[in-house]
């Protein structure tokens, strides 16, 4: 449905028009209209139809509202459109079903814009909404006092406002005829009389636009024994003190728009606003590639029409293999644009700057410094003139300009997936090839956008070359080499990233070469001093060269950089015989057991070799170790595997075996069987059969866990017998316990007892109380699902007992989940839930989400059981929230 009160009340449907009511009727409709989405009271509608309320008129709006509903519902019977709300009705429309509602919207969206040429598009679009005098025949002398006239300013607004676009894009011209005709229809606004002097005089015709000055003071005087506001005023003066400014020749240095630009729109909005509005100096910085130069182009042509005068562009060659260009020349260059004759330009840096800033004056200029390398390259050639704005590139943050010259700042990286097949698809609109396989081509250029044109241009300008063939060459550790246009340092990502690294200190090219051997996605600041062999502080220090030179990115405390660096610093070989990584592995052993020791309190079961020279991070909480392990989780992964590869064996088994609490906690079963499939083939490689006897239990338990009982049961029995051979009960005690879960899971309770029992015996010989609350809270468990409560709640007090003697959070949490388990099945509910709830702060605390979850659905059960629903539903949706995790 379509309702239009931009001239002629209009109702149309499908594109056939609606019957409505004339009259009166009309009119309501026509207030409902204008007052769209609002509520409209009974009163107010009264007042709109007769001006003063008469005898019966609630009750006739009541009538008509009625007759209206059923007018509208012929046309759409779907819809309810006439809504009663206190204290009256409301017309219930979406935006594009009503003309006014669009034209606003349109035109709060061009005010928005930035981009004078977008907005102009849009001030158009919402003009085209108005078929005539608004309010025609709406027959109420109320709404043709109260609305038409914000209807009639909110279009004359409008009106001014695509104008000032137009002449921001130079179509000056093209306005004096429709400006004349404004002044007539509007004498007395001023912004009119404004923009048609701005025409004439851009169009050279100074004599003109100061006639019509005096024309517009003359009417004023007469009519409102005023003059002029002080906007028109200093338009009359620059006009009268200024040559033939349209006419004459201005600078337009702008390099071509690049082709096929892609992306970037909310980057590209930002900046637009900020070097439009009150900000004036905007740095882009980005690593190599990122196309820092294309986006401040694309973007200096968008925002041309702000700056009449004219663009000023350098290059200042900050990162390239050609000599840097000083401020000195640069300012002798734009000198002579600015129509400075060659002999009055000084040779000396303060004398061209003093020069430069005083040809700005009065000017409206964009001035673009592309590829600076420092502050300093910039500070000399910023404007003195408020309405002058610079955009500039670097490799570099250059937080200088942002701390002094207050400048704002923007850090261009890889593009977004979809962008970056989006200019793919651009780049290769000619090319006949397989376009499904884009994104996996996109993916291998690591979405930088300078790789993304090389591998197009590939494409584009060699026959018969297929693109699974170029993907083969990106796959085959030939990234770098086939990312390149031969004899073309300019489309080269090795040269681009070269000349970032080339511009680093000695102490941060080393460390940027070490960072190319990390296994992991990303590092923290700990890591880098391991692999660097230097203080925390140092390498902070280099890491803040490697985020200001773009070579590195950073968040949240976290560093990272794509596949393509990646492959370069490794090409660095910074690190021949592996010291370095052996140093990064040996931080991570370390601060892996510093981390186990706050969330188990049980000690390892394999001796690790002191510290040494790498110090590990440490932690307050195990809370705080818990973070870490998340954290550093895919890169613990990473370096168990780059150990085995590398035929670290120690290395390969010790680590996992210290992840192996962490893994229990978080149940990352897969990262958990994956290093402890590694850790039992390099624990055998090396000789070590007690290491061989622990993974190969923690291997089964997972495989327990991961409901492969056949597998646990072969690798479980393996360890048990190990452990005996090896004359320790301790290492024999825990895979029968082990072997105990999988009989329960398949529910042979009987056997599962015995195996816990005989666990139990072992431990206790062993004088191990660390091993003894794990079997106790497993036989108490057992006896419950067989129904002997007593049993039950007797193993598990001793189990809670036991792990309160070494303060094992973990065991107490399951042995309190187990208690409130047996008092629910014996039908103590109340008892239940006060377990049960100190399982799940247990539980919470220690840090085990899966038990934590399994305990809120216990906990919702024993809640049900009592009769508090309520509560019960809130633990289900908690457990449903966390169990999320694990599926």
């Amino acid at each position: 449905m379509q309702f239009r009160v931009l001239g002629p009340l209009q109702v149309r449907d499908a594109g056939r028009e609606v019957a409505v009511p004339a009259g009166r009727i009309s009119t309501l409709l026509t207030v409902l209209v204008c007052h769209a989405n609002q509520v409209v009271s009974v009163a107010e509608l009264v007042h709109h139809l007769w001006g003063e309320p008469g005898l019966g008129a609630e009750s006739t709006v009541r009538s008509y509202v009625r007759r209206l509903r059923t007018a509208l519902k012929e046309a759409d019977p779907d819809r309810v459109f006439i809504r009663q709300r206190a204290p009256g009705y409301l017309l219930e429309v979406h935006e594009d079903e009503v003309d006014l509602l669009r034209f606003q919207a349109l035109t709060r969206r061009a005010a928005d814009a930035g981009d004078p040429k977008e907005a102009a598009a849009l001030y158009d679009a919402a003009l085209a909404l108005w078929r005539g005098t608004p309010l025609a025949d709406a027959h109420s002398a109320e709404l043709e006092r109260s609305m038409l006239p914000v209807l009639e300013e909110e279009h004359t607004r409008a009106v001014e406002a695509r104008i000032a676009c137009r002449l921001e894009l130079g179509e000056h011209a093209a306005l004096v005829g429709e400006l004349t005709e404004l002044t007539t229809r509007y004498p007395l606004r001023e912004r009119f009389w404004a923009q048609l002097m701005t025409a004439l005089s851009r169009c050279g015709r100074q004599a003109e636009a100061l006639d019509a000055f005096q024309r517009l003071r003359t009417t004023l005087s007469e009519e409102l024994g005023i003059d002029p506001g002080s906007e028109v005023r200093e338009l009359h003066q620059s006009i009268l003190g200024a040559e033939d400014q349209a006419a004459r020749p201005v600078p337009r240095q702008l390099v071509a728009d690049p082709p096929g630009f892609v992306g970037r729109t909310e980057l590209l909005r930002q900046v637009s606003a900020q070097l439009t509005g009150p900000v004036r100096l905007a740095v882009v910085s980005g690593q190599p590639g990122a196309g820092k130069t294309a986006f401040a182009v694309h973007l200096a042509h968008r925002i041309a029409g702000h700056y009449p005068d004219g663009q000023l562009y350098a290059d200042l060659r900050g990162f390239s293999p050609a000599p840097s260009v000083r401020p000195a020349q640069v300012l002798t260059r734009f000198a002579r644009a600015l129509g400075c004759p060659p002999e009055q330009i000084p040779d000396e840096l303060d004398a061209l700057t003093a020069l430069y800033r005083s040809l700005l004056t009065g000017k409206r200029m964009l001035v673009v410094l592309d590829d600076a390398a420092t502050a300093d390259d910039v500070r000399a050639l910023l404007p003195g003139e408020p309405g002058c704005a610079v955009l500039v590139t670097s490799r570099n943050t250059l937080p200088g300009l942002v701390a002094v010259d207050g400048a704002s700042a923007v850090r261009l990286g890889t593009l977004p997936e979809h962008e970056s097949v989006e200019l793919l698809r651009t780049l290769l609109s000619t090319w006949d090839g397989d376009r499904t396989r884009l994104p996996e081509l996109a993916a291998a250029c690591a979405h930088l956008p300078l790789a993304l044109r090389i591998a197009a241009a590939h494409l584009l300008t060699s026959p018969g070359y297929r693109l699974s063939d170029l993907l083969g060459e990106l796959r085959q550790h030939q990234r770098l080499e086939t990312l390149a246009i031969p004899h073309d340092d300019h489309a080269s990502v090795h040269t681009a990233f070269d000349l970032s690294y080339t511009a680093l200190g000695a102490p941060a090219r080393r460390l940027f070469g070490l960072l190319g051997t990390v296994p992991g996605p990303d590092f923290g600041a700990p890591a880098a001093a391991a692999l660097a062999g230097c203080d925390l502080a140092g390498a902070r220090a280099l890491l803040g060269e490697l985020t200001g030179a773009n070579l590195v990115e950073s968040t949240g405390g976290r560093y990272h950089f794509h596949d393509l660096l990646r492959a370069f610093a490794a090409k660095q070989e910074e690190d021949p015989d592996g010291t370095a990584l052996r140093r990064l592995a040996d931080y991570y052993l370390q601060t892996a057991r510093v981390a186990n020791s706050l969330i188990r309190r049980a000690p390892l079961p394999i001796t690790l070799p002191p510290p040494g020279a790498t110090r590990p991070s440490t932690f307050d909480s195990a809370q705080q170790a818990l973070a870490w392990y998340e954290a550093e989780r895919a890169n613990l992964l990473a370096l168990v595997r780059t150990a085995d590869a590398r035929g670290w064996h120690e290395h390969a088994y010790q680590l996992p075996i210290v992840l192996a609490g962490f893994y229990f906690l978080r149940k990352h079963w897969a990262d958990w069987e994956e290093s402890h499939r590694i850790a039992v083939a390099a624990a055998r490689r090396a000789g070590n059969r007690r290491a061989e006897c622990v993974a190969i239990h923690r291997l089964g338990d997972v495989l327990h866990d991961r409901r492969r009982f056949d597998e646990a049961v072969e690798h479980l029995e393996t360890a048990a017998a190990m452990g005996a051979e090896l004359g320790d009960p301790v290492l024999e005690a825990g895979p029968i316990n082990g072997l105990g879960l999988v009989h329960r899971s398949l529910e042979r309770y009987e056997d599962a007892e015995h195996y816990y029992l005989t666990s139990l015996k072992l431990q206790i010989a062993a004088g191990n109380p660390y091993g003894q609350a794990g079997p106790l809270t497993n036989v108490a468990r057992v006896h419950t699902l067989r129904g002997d409560y007593e049993q039950a709640l007797t193993y598990a007090r001793r189990a809670i007992d036991t792990a309160a003697q070494y303060g094992d959070i973990n065991h107490s949490a399951i042995t309190w989940l187990n208690l409130g388990e047996a008092y629910a099945k014996s039908g103590n509910p109340g008892e239940a839930i006060k377990a049960t709830e100190e399982a799940l702060r247990l539980a919470h605390r220690s840090g085990d989400r899966y038990h934590e979850a399994l305990t809120l659905r216990h906990l919702a059960a024993a809640y049900e059981d009592s009769g508090d629903h309520a509560a019960g539903a809130d633990c289900r949706r908690r457990a449903a929230k966390l169990f999320e995790e694990f599926t």
